[in-house]
Parts: C-alpha cells; sequence; structure tokens
C-alpha cells in the first residue's frame, strides 16, 4: 500500500462504515438533485462498493464524486462523526490514479501554484499596473460555457509580503497567512486585516515566501501537491516567531488548523476582534448588514457563527438583519462553481433571494472566494447590495 504524508491511496472502508445512512446530510447538500450519488451517503456507498469489489471505478462514479463542493456542511450535522472529507480525498486521489484528472482541475491546481512561483509573481506585479484600467469585476466567459464577474488584479500583488507591521503598544505578535485571492485581487482586504490587529494592538508578520496552503489540491485529491506546497509553507512560517496564526480566509484557516500536523493557535481575524470586547468598537451610518457564513470557518475551522455576528453588533448606527439562509453555501467552492455551472447557479440564485429579503445594504463575509461569488450574483441577479469581506466593512469604519 503506497503512502503520501499522511494519507493512503486507498479509500478508509472504516470511515465510509460509520455512515448510519439516516439521510441527515441530504437536507445541507448544496449538489443534491434528486439522485442518490448526489450527496454524501450516496457517495460514501460508492466509495465502499469500490473498496469491496462490488463496483469498478468508473466515470460515472467519478462524475458524482465530482459534484461535491466539499463545503462539508455534511459533517457539520452528522449525528456519527463521519470524517466525510477524509474519504472523499481518499477517493479522489484513487480516481486521478486510475482515471486521470480533468481539464478544469489540473488547469485550476497549476494556475495556483503558477500564481505563487516567482515567475507567477512578476507576471502579476505587471498586470497590476494595469488594473485602474479594468472595472472592479470583469465579465470573463469560463471553459464550461459559464461567465463569472471576476475580480482584476490588485493595483500592487503581493504588496504586505515580507514586511512587519507594528502596533504602537503591542501586546501580541500575529503571524498573518494571507491566502491566494488576498495576494492576487483582494489585496485592501489584507491591508484591512493588519490595520484592524494593529489597532487591538497586535503586531503583525506576513512571511515572505508562503505560497498557496494547499487545500484546494487536498480536496481534489492532488495529495503530492498538497505534502510538497504544505512542506514548504512550514519551512517560511518557521522562520518567525509568533504568538498565533491569523487568516481571512477560512479554507487556509482550516488547512492549517487540520491537516499541516502543527499544534498552532489559528484565528479567524474576526475572533480575535470580537474577543477584545469594548476594544472594538465601529460607527455605522443607518446601514443595514447581513452576513453570509462560508462553510469552511464553521466546518474546517469550527468557528461558531455567533461570533460574526456579535462582531456586527458592536457598529453603532447598523442593524443586523441575519438572513434565512445565511449558513447555506454560496455556490463557489473554488473550481467547483467552473466545473458545475448549473449546480452553482441554481444555488447562487437562491442565496441572492434570501439576501434580497433582508434589504440589507451590505451583505457582509469573511471568505475572498465567498466575496467573489457574492458580487457576480450582486451583478447577476440585480441585488441592490454591496457585498464585501467583513474585514474591510470594519476597517473603514473603526473609532
Amino acid at each position: 500500500m503506497e503512502e503520501k504524508g499522511r494519507f493512503k491511496i486507498e479509500i478508509p472502508l472504516d470511515l465510509a462504515q460509520k455512515c448510519v445512512k439516516c439521510g441527515l446530510c441530504k437536507s445541507v447538500c448544496p449538489s443534491y438533485h434528486g439522485e442518490e450519488g448526489s450527496y454524501a451517503r450516496g457517495r460514501l456507498a460508492l466509495a465502499e462498493m469500490v473498496v469491496k469489489g462490488e463496483l469498478p471505478l468508473n466515470e460515472e462514479v467519478a462524475a458524482q464524486w465530482n459534484e461535491c463542493a466539499m463545503c462539508r456542511r455534511c459533517e457539520w450535522v452528522c449525528p456519527n462523526d463521519v470524517h466525510y472529507k477524509d474519504v472523499l480525498v481518499e477517493a479522489r486521489e484513487l480516481q486521478e490514479k486510475k482515471l486521470g484528472r480533468d481539464f478544469i482541475s489540473r488547469a485550476g491546481l497549476k494556475s495556483l501554484e503558477f500564481m505563487q512561483s516567482d515567475l507567477g509573481r512578476k507576471v502579476l506585479k505587471a498586470a497590476g499596473k494595469l488594473s485602474a484600467l479594468l472595472p472592479s469585476e470583469v465579465k470573463t466567459p469560463l471553459p464550461t460555457g459559464a461567465v463569472k464577474f471576476m475580480p482584476k488584479p490588485h493595483g500592487k500583488p503581493f504588496g504586505i509580503r515580507g514586511k512587519v507591521f507594528k502596533a504602537e503598544e503591542e501586546k501580541g505578535r500575529l503571524l498573518f497567512f494571507t491566502g491566494c485571492m488576498i495576494d492576487v485581487f483582494y489585496g485592501n482586504t489584507g491591508e484591512s486585516v493588519i490595520k484592524l490587529m494593529n489597532k487591538l494592538g497586535y503586531t503583525v508578520v506576513v512571511p515572505e515566501d508562503i505560497k498557496c496552503c494547499g487545500a484546494p489540491h487536498l480536496y481534489h485529491g492532488n495529495v503530492e501537491a498538497f505534502e510538497r506546497l504544505k512542506e514548504h509553507n512550514l519551512k517560511e512560517i518557521d522562520r518567525h516567531e509568533f504568538d498565533a496564526i491569523v487568516v481571512a480566509c477560512p479554507t487556509c484557516g482550516g488547512a492549517l488548523i487540520e491537516d499541516y500536523g502543527r499544534d498552532w493557535k489559528v484565528y479567524d481575524f474576526a475572533q480575535i476582534v470580537f474577543e477584545e470586547g469594548e476594544n472594538s468598537r465601529f460607527k455605522g451610518a443607518n446601514e443595514r448588514l447581513t452576513f453570509h457564513v462560508p462553510c469552511h470557518s464553521y466546518t474546517a475551522m469550527k468557528v461558531n457563527p455567533s461570533v460574526f455576528y456579535g462582531v456586527m453588533e458592536r457598529v453603532e448606527g447598523a442593524e443586523v438583519a441575519k438572513a434565512e439562509k445565511a449558513q447555506s453555501c454560496c455556490g463557489f467552492a473554488g473550481l467547483w462553481s467552473i466545473k458545475n455551472p448549473k449546480l452553482s447557479e441554481k444555488v447562487q440564485r437562491e442565496k441572492m433571494e434570501d439576501f434580497k429579503e433582508t434589504k440589507a445594504d451590505f451583505i457582509l463575509t469573511t471568505c475572498p472566494g465567498c466575496v467573489l461569488q457574492l458580487r457576480d450574483g450582486v451583478r447577476k441577479f440585480g441585488n441592490p447590495q454591496e457585498a464585501i469581506h467583513l474585514a474591510d466593512y470594519l476597517a473603514e469604519r473603526m473609532e
């Protein structure tokens, strides 16, 4: 049996068999469309049948696994603590070994590695100089026939890398794991996180050569690439002294907590803002707020959603309106929205209709990928709202 890191190239039958077939996961799965194989219970059953030799691993089976968004909401509601992520990672790795990787996954994952290479950073920095000529979102046709409003490159991509941002009265030192989307597209969000942490008394260290966290690769079953990225990042992080790691992307945070094998303290920036209590106050302007809870914030990072609402309630002069489907998937899930455009748009439409009902001025969230999807949804479905990362909203309203 071949091994790579802490994952093995086999489907862990014992984990799959923990599923008691209750079907509760059906109620929260964004990809469920009426077929048994389109949600967690069915996908686990397929994995079990493949392991037992009752079913060949063919394109039909792979298609069911590929429709999974890996939001992990099934884990969140599972009464039997089935580690669905571990099973699907193994299944997709086995699938890759036997059937190969589809073009979109291969190109998408390679692009993440290219962005964080020396050449990729030079290309993106050059592109950033031209970004002022582009609208904030660019209408982009995708290989699967979908069209998305994609963010333009930031004017100064990787602009905060390799720097230390000191607090006036330091009470702690945080290492900021920025993540690819903040590095390349949402640099202002990175600056906002630093501004908030400095205000609260934390010096922020941003490593020079962090690469992609590897979670997209791991979730697609490309364990070899994940292990390579992880080892690089561990060496880079170990060069610095810090009390805790702060993130503004819950997928990165989840990978650091679950898959890097270190006993770090890893916080969503909003957790730090929340824990500061009365030290963190903000001034609104009679606006109405609603919030999209990113799936990985509560499934991977285990952050209680009450943290985000508690932070928003500290904005004086703002009203918080909780959406009915605030904790449901937005339909992005990285490459999933490109590979499964119809499923993604169905989920996205439902979210935007729900947010419209809140009559909020701002849709806030704490995931750059969700920001992309929500802004795309605002444009597509005509919501009279602005979708923005919570860090940017708060940094603009600090007292």
